[in-house]
């Protein structure tokens, strides 16, 4: 009897989770109740399976999103599917990873996203100084668990794929600058370094929940960096003892 019993829960509960990811998109989203910022616009297919050609974010178009919805998360009491999202973004926004909700909030894991730098700058307050910047920013989120207003815990990494900057004074080479991302209780650290032949520097940058930040970094120059560069260093206050040129910034964004 009790074998027949859980069997027949076995099957319901299979026929109601089949029920649900089967559902058509639309009919979700007509009842689903969607923050005012977001809009999905032309989505087709199921919970399953399915895409939506226009994602808009306060009004900033992400581009498109597909999905893949994975029946075997379910089993850890999570809602869990595989993300495709960018085309068509004006951002030129590209990105895949896996992004779930479960008991604990809304989640994140092994998210790749791509941006020209020239795009980000646009996101970004105007530079003090004139500088023209290029190349390709890779973001990697490891995993990330969402909770007001940042995170509650997460890891990844931050790459700018670049060459050359170019300032008023001289071109400068640069190379890939390296970031470290961690976040714990809303509170974000960014630890990165970069090193050519031209200049070899470091930087972090704290940001609390509240809003308030700290930013450090310092440079030091190297054998090649060029002579029109090194002859401004002169305006800057003195390095300290093992040559580094130092900075640091105290806000609220």
């Amino acid at each position: 009897m009790k074998r027949k019993i859980a069997l027949v829960a076995l099957l319901l509960l299979t026929f109601m989770v089949s029920a649900v990811v089967n559902l058509p998109i639309q009919v979700v989203l007509n009842y689903a109740p969607l923050p005012t910022a977001l809009s999905i616009r032309q989505a087709s297919g199921t919970l399953w399976q399915g895409q939506a050609q226009q994602v808009s974010w306060q009004r900033n178009h992400l581009g498109q999103v597909s999905w893949q919805f994975e029946p075997s998360a379910l089993l850890g009491g999570n809602a869990q599917a595989k993300v495709r999202f960018g085309r068509g973004s004006q951002w030129q926004l590209q990105g895949r990873g896996t992004v779930g909700y479960g008991l604990s909030g809304a989640y994140a894991e092994n998210l790749l996203a791509s941006m020209p730098v020239t795009e980000a700058l646009k996101l970004a307050p105007a530079l003090p100084i004139p500088l023209t910047l290029d190349g390709l920013l890779e973001l990697n989120i490891k995993q990330l668990s969402y909770a007001k207003p940042y995170c509650s815990q997460g890891s990844g990494s931050l790459v700018w794929n670049t060459n050359v900057v170019g300032t008023p004074l001289a071109d400068l080479q640069l190379g890939p600058v390296i970031a470290e991302l961690s976040c714990q209780d809303s509170q974000i650290s960014v630890k990165g370094t970069q090193q050519s032949d031209q200049v070899r520097s470091e930087f972090s940058v704290e940001l609390m929940a509240d809003h308030r930040f700290n930013a450090k970094a310092w440079f030091v120059p190297q054998a090649e960096m060029p002579s029109a560069l090194t002859d401004g260093l002169k305006w800057l206050p003195s390095p300290d003892a093992q040559g580094r040129y130092q900075f640091s910034q105290q806000g609220r964004l």
